[in-house]
Parts: structure tokens; sequence; C-alpha cells
């Protein structure tokens, strides 16, 4: 099998998460690097809204608590894939996050990528990868 890459980066598809505990989740996704550039609070207590939290190394992922505005999203039903120069520094932070490693931290052989995969506390599937594409 041949891959074929095109060497074009794409960074602007943004994923959406619905959590039925979005500020545990947004927490938890701050602590593994990424950094919030948007928070509208929702209507219920501890809820949120709107959330805008960008991976340093581009992309953005959108949060809203379970129930705040209408979608045919589900909690825990996502499965994302987040690039980085760096998934052990991201492993490391995820370990200390007591995440359940879904995925161990490999070196891909058929394909060039180091990556590891974890579920966040919905349950949520989330592989930090070298993979860009």
């Amino acid at each position: 099998m041949t891959i074929r890459l095109s060497g074009v980066r794409q960074q602007s598809v943004w994923a959406s998460v619905v959590s039925d505990d979005a500020p545990r989740l947004r927490a938890w996704l701050l602590a593994l690097g990424f950094t919030e550039d948007l928070l509208i609070p929702g209507e219920g207590e501890n809820s949120i809204h709107h959330g805008q939290l960008d991976w340093p190394e581009g992309g953005r992922v959108l949060l809203s608590s379970t129930g705040e505005r209408p979608t045919p999203c589900r909690s825990g039903t996502s499965s994302l894939h987040v690039v980085t120069a760096d998934p052990d520094a991201v492993m490391a932070r995820a370990r200390a996050l007591d995440a359940t490693v879904v995925h161990e931290l490999t070196d891909q052989t058929d394909y060039p990528s180091r990556d590891f995969t974890v579920a966040d506390p919905d349950g949520n599937l989330w592989t930090f990868a070298t993979f860009a594409g």
C-alpha cells in the first residue's frame, strides 16, 4: 500500500464536543495543553453554552454542555485526532490526569506517526499524534 500525502496541513476544521460535565471536560483539556479562547457560560448552574479551546500547534475544539443548544451530538461519542510535535509530553500530562489509555504511545510502522489515544471523562476518544497528513 502506498501512502500519498499532499504535504498541506489543514487546521481549519473545528470539532464540536458535547459534554454531560463540560466544566470538568474543559479543565481536563486545559490540563492536557489546550488554551481557552472563549467561554460563554450556560443557562444552568455549572454549564457551558459555548467554549472554544485552541491547541497551541493549530486547531480548535468547540465545547458545550448537554442540553445547552439543539444538536445531534451526544456526550461520549466523538473521536478526535490532535496533531502534536511532542506526543510524549502530552502523554505525560494525560497520565498525570489518570486518563484512561486506550492505545499506548506507539511508533506506527505502516504510516509515519508516533501517537496514543486516551478517553476523556465522557468517553470521547482523543488521539494525539505526530501524523498531520
